[in-house]
């Protein structure tokens, strides 16, 4: 596992990378933060370098979607809400229920709200887009305030 730590203009990151994968993005202050201290600071590593140029375009404005190779270690039931998430255009939102009746399962609000909370990929795979049924700010393990932020910097009202 190798990781490289920078700077957004939300705060602190750290990506986690295998040889050839993005499989961690996290606010250094997020409460899921794996332990990084079996894991190599890595300076060169292609993915990391590619996810931190991604990020910096997208806080620029430069960039909606990202193009990285991703592996995301997950239940079933997860993958699928996290593909639906990867489904959710810029500058767009939707519900928790209308993501559990995207994936078939309109009963199972509360555990699409759990697999969400447990994205390992903050930002590029897009939980900040996920709101309450009538438009409110629900949770976000980077904080209400950066999911605020995030979809401000999308174009999306918020309420």
């Amino acid at each position: 596992m190798h990781h490289i730590e920078f700077t957004t203009p939300l705060g602190h990151m750290v990506a986690i990378a295998d040889d050839r994968h993005l499989t961690g993005l996290y606010y250094r202050d997020q409460k899921n933060l794996p332990d990084l201290s079996t894991s190599n600071k890595a300076t060169d590593h292609p993915v990391l370098l590619q996810t931190r140029e991604q990020l910096e375009q997208y806080f620029a404005g430069k960039r909606q979607r990202f193009s990285l190779p991703l592996r995301v270690q997950s239940t079933e039931f997860q993958s699928e809400v996290l593909q639906q998430l990867q489904k959710v255009e810029p500058g767009r939102t939707l519900s928790y229920k209308e993501i559990a009746e995207k994936i078939g399962k309109p009963k199972s609000v509360r555990a699409v709200a759990n697999a969400i909370a447990r994205n390992p990929l903050i930002i590029v795979i897009p939980c900040h887009r996920v709101i309450g049924i009538k438009g409110e700010l629900r949770g976000f393990a980077a904080g209400i305030e950066r999911k605020k932020a995030l979809l401000e910097q999308e174009g999306c009202k918020v309420v």
